[in-house]
């Protein structure tokens, strides 16, 4: 072996691989148990006894947790068979970074325990099962956790395969690990999980302790450069190219590194808050603004002297271990709910996902107890972490208390363990002037890191031609209003706020606002308006506009500020703006007019510019206020499939599926525009067809993405468009269908 490769495992790793190996060499060799070694346990009848009995549900529809049912089919079984049992719990378990020491032991003890007579947890084994969590080994998913019963059926066929081999067979599969795990793969491949754990376990010298294949090849391919490109994608194939890239990356990493190390970690897998938010792939990478959160240290508050004495916030569930090895909620969900009752359990998985991923140092955390005491306030200081010396409330975050006593809130606070009120600026007005005070006020904060945006971004990002680009700009600068309109799926969302970004010349947040119309939406929604509160009565409630504008006159008048009203069509104009309509006029701006709620004047800056988009294609719309047509420039957007920016991305991607696909659409569109009941305004756009992030290499995926498009998004559109020519609508879905074949 490569002495760099060498030198580059973790110690942690290779010692919990060569205790677990004083196992697999039993299991290979003299199917003697290392807890008895008087008992024979790795063998065939037994494998097909302890397979039997795990495969049967003993209490189907029950509640039962998974080890309770393990206990149950292991009841009455044969010495054997039961240390055969303990005994992959231990080899199951033992890699794992976050359990734990007295979880494993327990889950092994609990197994002995159904002996007659018991059997005691011997030495060294004892020793091993001592670890403390996150002191090497993976961080297992929860379809690894929630599978005690496949994991132990696959083991068991596996056992069964390897003593059909031959003599010749088997030694040679002790001797070469890519042989062994030829023979691991042939005895059955429904989990590879654990075939990768049992891999690692044997030969931690070749195999990564990775137990998830779909993450084995997501780094393998992150870092295919490295070898000249991956071989092949064959389990054999992605462990040897991950050999090949431990050895590349060991020449220029000094010490033991893994694939989660700082520097490493970033090339493959993207920041949780980012990978695993809502955003649309092609959101912009943008600073974020500082939030504001309301937390509660343990019930009533119970925590909160330790805590503001230790300057932690730190939230329970500790037997999830590591946060950070979740990679989405849908995975804290099933974690919680281990014993599959169906519950939502949506607070406590919304909670831990917030703290763990969108919490971010520099956000203000104030604490309550109950619904109307405030008992602090303080700034987050540090990335969460899972601190396994604690005893519990181990998911912990530092933060800077700069504010303790006891405050009565005059509206009741959310009941959760932790709220993000960051749009909630009534609330924290209150809490600000209650903690802070009134005569000191937190001063407006900047974003940092802005990065600069400009024409040639906006020119690279949306498909539009320089000269519209250019004819868009300025009527936006000039009228201070526009709308851009066009057919579903031209990029008016996308491109409405890299215009903005353009004007600005770069990409600052806290410049730019969208809100969303609808048919209920009212003036007391946009500006302002009285609000019911919890405890009775109302309080009157600025709305975004009316912020956004105080914000923009508050700075630099030659600093422009954009308000961008998606579906700015679909909402009762006149309703909504009021008196605003003619203060947003660019020749009335700085004009000042009394509001009706409020005993002030009013008059919206020069420096505020509004971006709406309205949807041609939408049936339900009624005919657009003429008041509004009158004080907005209108910028019809077309489908961008013959621009340049869209051509090159079609070219890099060379698939000719995508490209016959593209040409029907283009086809589509030109009857779409002749036919008299619909016209050029029921286009289909382009953003149907724009490629996800990370489908151009993999061909497989790229086809069930056009599938898709074509079948959930394509052909129910069209059956809208031509409900009363259904033979029209069908025609063009075959053909469509016809162009990915």
């Amino acid at each position: 072996m490569d002495n760099d490769i060498a030198a580059s495992r973790r110690q942690l790793d290779m010692n919990i691989a060569h205790q677990a190996g004083e196992l697999i060499s039993h299991m290979l060799g003299d199917k003697r148990s290392v807890i008895d070694p008087t008992v024979k346990i790795w063998t065939a009848p037994g494998a097909e006894h302890l397979r039997s009995r795990v495969q049967t549900d003993p209490s189907p529809g029950s509640d039962m947790s998974q080890w309770d049912k393990l206990g149950v089919q292991l009841a009455g079984a044969s010495r054997a068979v039961v240390l055969l049992a303990a005994e992959l719990v231990f080899l199951r378990e033992h890699p794992l970074n976050g359990i734990r020491p007295s979880t494993r032991r327990e889950h092994v003890a609990d197994l002995l325990a159904l002996l007659d007579p018991p059997a005691d947890i011997p030495e060294p084994m004892s020793e091993w099962l001592a670890r403390p969590s996150e002191t090497g080994g993976f961080e297992p998913s929860t379809y690894y956790l929630s599978a005690i019963s496949d994991h132990l059926s696959w083991v068991a066929d596996f056992i069964i395969h390897w003593s059909k081999l031959s003599e010749d067979d088997r030694a040679a599969a002790q001797s070469d690990p890519w042989q062994l795990q030829r023979v691991m793969i042939d005895s059955g491949d429904s989990r590879t999980d654990m075939r990768n754990t049992f891999q690692f376990l044997a030969h931690p010298e070749l195999f990564e302790p990775i137990p998830s294949a779909n993450q084995k090849k997501q780094i393998r391919d992150a870092f295919a450069d490295r070898i000249d490109g991956a071989s092949g994608d064959t389990p054999t194939h992605i462990d040897r190219d991950l050999l090949a890239i431990r050895a590349s990356l060991a020449k220029e990493f000094n010490g033991e590194f893994d694939f989660w190390s700082d520097g490493i970690k970033e090339k493959w897998k993207p920041a949780p808050n980012v990978a695993a938010s809502d955003q649309s792939a092609d959101e912009l990478t943008e600073p974020r603004p500082r939030r504001y959160w309301l937390y509660a240290p343990g019930r009533q508050a119970s925590k909160w002297n330790e805590f503001h004495s230790t300057k932690i916030m730190a939230i329970g569930w500790d037997d999830l271990g590591n946060l950070s090895a979740y990679s989405n909620r849908e995975e804290i969900r099933h974690a919680l709910d281990a014993d599959s009752t169906g519950g939502s359990l949506k607070n406590s998985v919304l909670a831990l996902w917030q703290f763990q991923n969108e919490i971010e140092i520099g956000d203000v955390v104030y604490v309550k107890s109950g619904r109307r005491e405030v008992l602090g306030r303080g700034q987050v200081t540090s990335e969460a972490r899972y601190d396994h010396d604690r005893s519990e409330y181990r998911h912990v975050r530092s933060v800077d208390w700069t504010h303790k006593g006891q405050w009565a809130l005059t509206r009741d606070a959310p009941l959760k363990t932790l709220t993000d009120i960051t749009s909630q600026h009534d609330l924290i007005e209150q809490l600000e002037a209650l903690i802070v005070g009134e005569d000191e006020p937190e001063a407006r904060e900047q974003p940092k890191d802005i990065r600069a945006y400009t024409r040639d971004d906006f020119l690279r990002d949306v498909f539009l031609p320089e000269e519209r680009y250019l004819r868009l700009r300025s009527l936006l600068i000039r009228k201070k209003n526009v709308i851009l309109a066009g057919p579903p799926g031209v990029g008016k969302t996308y491109a409405a706020k890299r215009l903005a970004y353009s004007v600005i010349g770069e990409q600052d947040r806290s410049r730019v606002q969208i809100v969303q119309f609808h048919q209920s939406y009212s003036y007391e929604d946009f500006l302002m308006g009285y609000r019911p509160r919890e405890s009775g009565g109302f309080t009157l409630t600025e709305g975004p506009f009316y912020r956004f504008c105080e914000d923009a006159r508050a700075d630099d008048p030659t600093r422009p500020y954009f308000f961008i009203i998606d579906e700015i069509n679909r909402g009762n104009i006149s309703k909504i703006f009021g008196e605003l309509l003619m203060l947003i006029e660019s020749d009335k701006r700085g004009t000042e007019l009394r509001l009706l709620y409020k005993d002030e004047s009013f008059s919206v800056p020069p420096n505020v510019h509004i971006i709406g988009m309205m949807n041609t294609a939408d049936r339900s719309l009624a005919v657009l206020d003429y008041a509004l047509r009158r004080r907005f420039g209108f910028f019809e957007m077309a489908p961008g499939f013959r621009t340049e920016g869209f051509a090159s991305r079609q070219k890099a991607l060379a698939s000719r599926s995508f490209d016959r696909l593209v040409e029907r659409v283009i086809e589509l569109n030109a009857e779409i525009a002749a036919d008299p009941a619909l016209g050029h305004g029921f286009a289909i756009g382009h953003s149907y067809l724009s490629i996800p992030p990370g489908l151009e290499s993999d061909e497989e995926e790229l086809a069930g993405w056009l599938q898709s498009v074509v079948e959930d998004e394509l052909v129910p559109l069209l059956e809208e468009y031509w409900f009363d020519e259904p033979s029209k609508a069908d025609q063009w879905a075959i053909a469509l269908r016809a162009a990915i074949e």
